[in-house]
């Protein structure tokens, strides 16, 4: 009797060696981490720019709202009102400038905006600081970067 316990046992014991070995597969969250120049790749300039953008129109801004005379005239009044105008499209689209690299076409969006931002925007500076009318025809173009560009991320 105790040669058929220990060979149960024996066996029992053996039992382990006679299976496969059990493969545990842990389940693993795969984590992808991009560095931003991975994103930005090489429309990375136009991040550059949209800094430098929005410094302008800071410092435009406070050319605005210091730099002009105290004339009281209806003349300055709508030179002071192309001004901001400008400035206010000018720091808006700064700030859209620095998500176009997160666009799928990010050189034609960076492009647009920052043609708009020169034509529009510089249309307007130079109307209001020189009183010169005559550089208001291209304003309209720059209007229509803009508009172009705001479709452009749509791509």
């Amino acid at each position: 009797m105790s040669n058929i316990i220990g060979g149960v046992i024996d066996f029992y014991n053996g039992l382990p060696s006679l299976l496969p070995e059990r493969i545990v597969e842990i389940p693993v969250e795969r984590i992808v981490i991009k560095e931003s120049t991975m994103i930005i790749g090489q429309s990375r300039h136009f991040v550059r720019l949209a800094g430098l953008s929005g410094a302008v129109a800071v410092a435009m801004s406070a050319y605005g709202a210091h730099g002009f005379k105290d004339d009281e005239s209806k003349e300055m009044a709508q030179r002071k009102k192309i001004f901001d105008s400008g400035n206010h499209m000018h720091l808006i689209h700064s700030l859209a400038l620095l998500g176009s690299p997160l666009t799928r076409r990010p050189v034609l969006v960076g492009s647009l905006l920052t043609l708009g931002i020169l034509v529009f925007s510089g249309s307007c500076y130079y109307n209001a600081m020189t009183g010169d009318k005559r550089v208001r025809m291209i304003t309209p173009y720059g209007g229509m970067a803009f508009i172009l560009a705001w479709l452009a991320m749509m791509l």
